[in-house]
């Protein structure tokens, strides 16, 4: 590297050709194929990964693997890379790591500092502080010499082969990788975690967008479905209803408009509450790993996820609750009883007090944990399942939208009978002088009620509404997808 104006292409090649590089290879090999049968599969590089904490989601490590796996054998239907096909592979990343520090070096003397660093990016459109410039020179600077040679530079970036071809095609993603890159010892090689994929480009403000959207036209759509539900929770025995005879009912009582009853404050919601819960969720992530004291840039584990989720999906809930109480009572009106949703809240709040906004919190509550777990959990399994399957391959769409479906399903039906209770629980009217006594139920404990229900019901009354809710899940997850990848995309 003392030569000032350095071939650095002819000089990978030269290196290739004495060995250095294969030796390098030949550990990194041995390294990956953990199974030592002289081929590196899909399985050892996922886990490779995984373990090294590369790449943060699922989904983009199988597609990192596969792409390894493809470009290395050349063909996509081979599931294994040979040590010379592997090294191939290496080599010719290299070469593309090789221009891409000649356009570092501008001033081709084998080695910059974080000035120069400053002003390559500056010339792609890149802002990059220098004090930002002096910590990503650290990160790779082994000699302490605040300058960073060929070599480091081979060192940092080829540790990582299975982020070779992002890293070295896109300048953004380069700068993304070395910026949460950190070093994890896992041996003989280093290699980087990168921050978690849902922070990654500052961009929640879309996801919200979308998601309000997505959700305000998925809700809208089925809220039929919601209505029916609410309402043979409610009634539960008083009123045995199928799901024709109950639409019936409805349209004859208020005509067709009246499925819609109470959907508007249902779409009020979706924002604040999609907001809230993306804002809880990332803090409660970070919050947690620091309890652990891990790094923030650490992938975040399964169980992590599961518990900032149900953290966010509280205190989120806590928020918009009062809403919810407020559809619930909407849906469960007849025609002409309010004039308009602020009718209802005046005469909620006259007749019944604050607190009537708040019945059914603790069971709402209750269910939130075993709800995120069975959904989370099933829907990992459906996915990982079909993946091993099918030789490592990104599930279609369809398939995905399946896992969700079945996911949320279950989730659902695991903690339904607590909906049920919670339902019940905030349509109760406390009786009260100059009343009509006919539309108030005492209020009673939760553990009452659910005797009652086992008592003259049996276990289908913990169910009631159970098949509307059913009928609504597909086209809800369908509708809620499509509309979230259209708007997410229209958005620039």
């Amino acid at each position: 590297m003392n030569d000032p104006s350095p071939d650095l292409i002819k000089d990978a090649e030269i290196h290739q050709s004495l060995n250095q590089n294969q030796l390098s290879n030949d550990e990194l090999f041995r390294h990956v194929d953990k199974n030592n049968d002289g081929k590196i599969d899909v399985n050892e590089l996922i886990q490779l990964l995984e373990k090294g904490h590369v790449e943060t989601c699922p989904k983009k490590r199988v597609a990192i693997a596969r792409r390894i796996i493809d470009q290395g054998s050349g063909s996509s239907d081979t599931s294994s890379l040979t040590f010379q096909q592997f090294a191939d592979y290496v080599l010719k990343q290299e070469k593309k790591l090789s221009l891409v520090f000649r356009n570092v070096d501008a001033a081709h003397q084998g080695k910059f500092d974080a000035e120069d660093l400053v002003f390559y990016f500056k010339k792609l459109g890149i802002t990059v502080e220098l004090a930002e410039a002096k910590k990503l020179v650290e990160k790779m600077d082994q000699d302490n010499s605040l300058q960073i040679s060929f070599d480091e530079w081979r060192s940092f970036f080829m540790a990582n082969p299975a982020m070779l071809d992002s890293v070295t095609n896109d300048p953004h993603e380069m700068l993304h990788y070395w910026r949460s890159a950190l070093y994890v010892d896992l041996g003989e090689s280093l290699y980087g975690a990168p921050e978690d994929a849902s922070t990654e480009d500052g961009k929640w403000w879309k996801n919200l967008i979308a998601g309000g959207i997505a959700g305000a036209v998925s809700r809208t759509a089925t809220a039929p479905f919601d209505r029916l539900k609410i309402i043979m929770q409610y009634l539960g025995s008083r009123q045995r209803m199928s799901v024709l005879n109950g639409y019936r009912y409805l349209i004859k009582e208020g005509g067709v408009r009246s499925l819609w009853r109470g959907n508007g404050v249902n779409v009020l919601k979706i924002i604040p509450e999609t907001a809230l819960r993306f804002a809880f969720f990332e803090e409660a992530k970070k919050i947690l790993k620091k309890m652990q004291n891990k790094e923030l840039s650490t992938e975040t584990t399964i169980a992590e996820r599961f518990a900032a989720g149900a953290i966010a999906g509280f205190l989120s809930q806590t928020v918009v609750y009062p809403l919810d109480v407020l559809k619930v009572r909407l849906c469960l009106r007849r025609t002409g009883e309010f004039s308009h949703w602020t009718d209802a809240v005046k005469r909620m709040y006259r007749f019944e007090g604050p607190k009537a906004f708040w019945r059914g919190y603790v069971l709402n509550q209750v269910g939130i944990i075993p709800f995120a777990g069975f959904d989370l959990a099933c829907y990992e399994t459906l996915k990982n399942l079909y993946i091993k399957k099918h030789n490592h391959q990104e599930p279609p769409i369809y398939v995905v939208l399946g896992c969700g479906a079945i996911s949320s399903f279950t989730g659902q039906l695991v903690t339904y009978p607590i909906a049920l209770l919670r339902t019940r629980r905030q349509g109760q009217i406390v009786p009260l002088p100059n009343m009509d006594q006919s539309k108030a139920h005492p209020i009673i404990p939760a553990t009452q009620m659910l005797k009652e229900i086992w008592h003259n019901e049996g276990i289908v009354g913990l169910y009631r509404g159970l098949v509307p809710n059913i009928l609504k899940v597909i086209p809800s997850v369908s509708i809620s997808y499509l509309v979230y990848e259209t708007v997410i995309k229209a958005i620039p």
